[in-house]
């Protein structure tokens, strides 16, 4: 598998695990769904084995921690994603805000649902939070040219993967199946902007 399909991978376990909506969003239509810090670093594992691993480091202040998570391949040097967590001593130990830093790469690295913030996060700061028991894969309804708009506006190269790899493959899948102007007017955009996100980091 490429890092693409492993991204994919990962994503689809983590998601077995259980996913997450705060209680006071259960009843919106479309409410921002999240996953366990725990699940993400697990199935990373995994699924990359040795092939990529974190770099972290922890500073101590009077009241608070910070961690910085990146991850790396074999060269050092090679940096795919970085995150970054504070975390207030009366609300946690430094060993949480590590994994909170990771957990944060993770979803610049592409593993994440629709809210980057995770469930242990979000305990941490007490907010309560329920299981989604709908498929959060489910996107039928979403109209192609609603898709077609955030795929023009993904800001960088790990929310336009989330996009057509995760978020909308279903409905990649099923254009290719049922509707081949459609499916080729979703790839071209895609392939248009990731050309355009690949351009300008070069710059």
């Amino acid at each position: 598998m490429n890092i693409i399909d492993k991204i994919k991978k990962v994503n689809e376990l983590v998601r077995k695990d259980g996913v997450y909506i705060k209680e006071m969003d259960k009843d919106k239509k479309n409410p921002p769904l999240t996953v366990s810090a725990w699940s993400k670093i697990k199935y990373f594992r995994q699924v990359f084995g040795d092939e990529l691993g974190f770099d972290t480091q922890l500073f101590v202040h009077e009241n608070h921690y910070v961690a910085k998570c990146k991850i790396i391949a074999y060269d050092p040097e090679r940096v795919l994603a970085t995150g970054h967590h504070k975390t207030f001593k009366n609300q946690g130990d430094h060993q949480a805000c590590e994994t909170l830093a990771i957990s944060r790469a993770l979803s610049f690295f592409g593993i994440l649902e629709s809210d980057i913030t995770s469930l242990e996060e979000y305990n941490m700061l007490g907010v309560p939070m329920t299981k989604e028991t709908k498929d959060p894969s489910s996107t039928k309804g979403t109209p192609v040219n609603q898709i077609v708009e955030e795929l023009k506006k993904a800001p960088h190269e790990t929310r336009l993967n989330h996009l057509r790899f995760h978020k909308y493959k279903p409905t990649f899948d099923m254009t290719f199946k049922t509707n081949p102007r459609e499916h080729n007017l979703l790839v071209s955009t895609y392939k248009s902007r990731m050309n355009t996100i690949t351009k300008q980091e070069k710059i």
